[in-house]
């Protein structure tokens, strides 16, 4: 089996910009993953990145060895060794479509290949749920509503301010005015007021503030007993995490912007975190996170997977969730579908199997899922093809 096309993509869908690989072989098995930079800047960066990644390294090739090919790209593209989001998140959507195309023509789940499964249903906590909220109290309301639907797990930004370009507004210069920051404390203890002990509150800071306004947030929130905060300070300085984390009992979590085995030993070596969030579309794909996941169980550490992709990154995060005995739980966004712009990218996305806060582990060969291909054809990015001896040609559209 040789690797002799591949299919760029850049979709527009809800509040993310996916950019999504499908590798196809000789034998007419494919495979598919994502790139995880759905926001913040950098998509059609990634993109570009990803197809020479594929013209050099993946094109002719057998799928087979996928953590040869995967250590021939970090060994030879230079900018992956001490990672970087563009780099290493081209490298996981590779790493996606060769586990697929290895489930596939084997006829098991990647989760199978992996050393799973450990479950037959994974715990999640629902994200986005907050849109158009402000008040402490239009907060409760959106809540209760997912409450009431079977979720156990909430997690929300409560520094964060409505924008309409980024949807939220994390602290700017590291600070944030004292009304802000009472705004912050009302929504967390709104929650709580309303939803009882029995929800858990997860809290996700954005790396926005410095120590003295920590010190002071932290202190208010600590009898809310939030689930976790994610990103108190940020996540490029270890020691600063670390500094944190002997402020409060609140447990501390982090993740999606450390890359590979190398940037999460900084995190676990300085004691920085109680929880790590690796992202499979952004970390160097489902063997890298599993690494990371058995690095994390040595410190004594439990695994929560960032998860803010298309479907498609939640249909590999569950790959992963379910071959690992230190997983905790997964984010999901449940209502991604009613979100302004949402375009379908798989035709049996895993969303739309949740039930009451928790998601079945699929047993389908590979990553379980098929790619709505009529409704992203207008996004492909960019085809690249093997012809002749070695022979690349590349389009783009």
């Amino acid at each position: 089996m040789k690797i002799i096309a591949a299919d760029i993509y850049v979709v527009p869908t809800g509040n993310r910009r996916a950019v999504l690989l499908k590798l196809e072989t000789d034998s007419g098995v494919s495979g598919i993953g994502e790139a995880g930079i759905a926001y913040g800047m950098g998509t059609t960066a990634a993109a570009e990145l990803l197809k020479a990644t594929v013209e050099r390294f993946v094109l002719g090739r057998d799928p087979s060895p996928v953590e040869r090919i995967w250590s021939d790209i970090y060994d030879h593209s230079f900018w992956t060794k001490g990672g970087g989001a563009l780099s290493i998140a081209a490298l996981s959507a590779i790493d996606h479509a060769l586990w697929d195309i290895k489930g596939k023509a084997l006829g098991v789940p990647v989760h199978s290949l992996l050393g799973g499964p450990f479950t037959d249903s994974l715990d999640v906590y629902a994200n986005g749920w907050w849109l158009g909220c402000d008040t402490g109290a239009e907060y409760a309301d959106a809540a209760q509503k997912m409450v009431d639907r079977g979720y156990t797990g909430l997690k929300l930004y409560p520094l964060g301010m409505p924008d309409p370009v980024t949807v939220v507004r994390h602290p700017v210069r590291r600070a944030l005015a004292n009304n802000e920051i009472d705004r912050a404390v009302e929504r967390i203890e709104v929650l709580r007021e309303r939803l009882g002990k029995d929800v858990s509150l997860l809290l996700d800071f954005g790396g926005g503030l410095a120590r003295d306004q920590l010190r002071q947030l932290l202190a208010r929130i600590e009898p809310f007993h939030p689930g976790f905060v994610e990103e108190p300070a940020d996540p490029a300085i270890p020691a600063a995490m670390a500094a944190v984390r002997q402020m409060t009992s609140i447990p501390l979590a982090a993740g999606e912007r450390a890359y590979t085995r190398y940037g999460f030993q900084r995190l676990l070596d300085t004691n920085a975190v109680d929880i790590i969030q690796p992202d499979v579309c952004n970390t160097g794909g489902l063997a890298e996170a599993k690494k990371i996941a058995a690095m994390a169980e040595v410190h004594n550490v439990r695994v929560a997977p960032h998860n803010y992709g298309s479907t498609l990154a939640t249909a590999v995060s569950v790959q992963l969730c379910a071959s690992i005995p230190n997983f905790m739980v997964l984010e999901c966004f449940p209502d991604h579908h009613l979100e302004p712009g949402y375009l379908p990218v798989l035709r049996n996305p895993l969303e739309d199997t949740l039930k009451e806060g928790r998601m079945p582990v699929p047993d389908a060969p590979g990553l379980g899922v098929e790619l709505a291909s009529e409704a992203i054809a207008p996004h492909r990015w960019a085809r690249v093809v093997q012809e002749g001896s070695g022979i690349v040609s590349a389009a783009a559209q």
